[in-house]
């Protein structure tokens, strides 16, 4: 990735609530570990019942949530996806699909995990946003 586009997604990251309270440092770390994707609209990121190897950060566009057919979430840029079943348990447990073009980095377990394992504060964000999921998905 070009420094200077990965500058661009820094800043952008750093702007939006869920890594608020990471470093730059921590956000360069997750940018460092992930690699570039793009999706077309209306295109499956994740599918619920899948075993999940990566988590994704979107950076544009915005996509749908589904727990068995019911929308139950919009998520967009700055938005974490994919790591409740990193936290707990291996397999995707809701369907993320695009509604416009998007774009974001994907991430592999393993190298989110090294990550988070030097970053307190990467891991505190990730964690909260799964902690608020879990909220939301036991009140749907």
């Amino acid at each position: 990735m070009r420094s200077s586009h990965k500058q661009v997604i820094i800043d952008e990251l750093s702007s939006h609530e869920t890594f608020a309270a990471c470093s730059r440092d921590d956000i360069e770390a997750l940018v460092d570990a992930g690699g570039h994707f793009a999706l077309p609209p209306q295109w499956s990121l994740l599918q619920e019942g899948v075993p999940a190897d990566a988590a994704y950060v979107i950076l544009e566009g915005t996509a749908h949530v589904y727990r068995e057919r019911d929308v139950v979430a919009t998520v967009g840029p700055g938005d974490l996806v994919g790591e409740m079943a990193l936290l707990g348990g291996g397999q995707r447990s809701a369907t993320v699909s695009t509604v416009t073009r998007m774009t974001g980095l994907r991430i592999d377990y393993d190298a989110l995990v090294g990550v988070l394992r030097h970053r307190p504060r990467l891991t505190e964000a990730v964690t909260s946003v799964v902690r608020a999921r879990r909220i939301a998905l036991s009140t749907t």
